[in-house]
């Protein structure tokens, strides 16, 4: 078998496994009836935009647009060292789109709980600024390899669509990552 073939069979059992991994995922998940077919396929073509995405970035971007489909604010953010950083936010007011946002991970609130926990957290308080009456912050780790590399973070959003949507990213990019390196070692290229 020359090294295409096992290049194409690493990457197809890496398919079949993750595939199995995010099905597994999902049905672990309580949902609710849905009554909103909008709903449902903004959800659905959102998952085919990160299935789509080219690149880690092209992932976490759309990630975040999708997020900002379905939240009043939402954002990505990227562990950096003992912080959180902005990687994209929707729907925050003008001072957090002008400069950098970085916060120290102990004082991120709900986003710090999310990475801490390894899953989705909620809170009646924001990490940024004060909520508004019956709005809740939900914020999903991000991970790779099992380890967290950030979260989403939303405000005003359905739980579970957040979950969905962080979850098959974070797959998307462990997909992504997997390949690029199957192709390097392919390539001959230290890992």
């Amino acid at each position: 078998m020359n090294m295409d073939d096992r290049l194409k069979r690493a990457v197809d059992t890496l398919g079949a496994r993750l595939r199995d991994e995010i099905a597994k995922e999902l049905s672990t998940l309580t949902l609710a009836p849905v009554k909103d077919d909008t709903a449902a396929t903004r959800l659905v073509d959102a998952l085919r935009a990160i299935d789509d995405a080219k690149s880690l970035s092209d992932i976490l971007e759309t990630l975040a647009t999708a997020a900002g489909n379905e939240a009043a604010r939402a954002g990505v953010f990227l562990l950096s060292g003992g912080a959180i950083r902005r990687f994209r936010l929707f729907g925050f007011p003008a001072r957090f789109e002008e400069g950098p946002v970085d916060l120290d991970l102990s004082r991120s609130g709900v986003i710090a709980d999310a990475i801490r926990q390894g899953s989705l957290a909620t809170s009646s308080t924001g990490s940024f600024d004060e909520l508004p009456p019956d709005v809740n912050a939900i914020a999903v780790p991000l991970v790779l390899a099992a380890a967290p590399i950030g979260a989403l973070y939303a405000e005003g959003a359905d739980a579970a669509t957040m979950e969905i949507l962080a979850r098959f990213a974070s797959r998307a990019l462990e997909s992504l990552t997997a390949l690029k390196t199957a192709r390097a070692v392919a390539d001959g290229h230290a890992v």
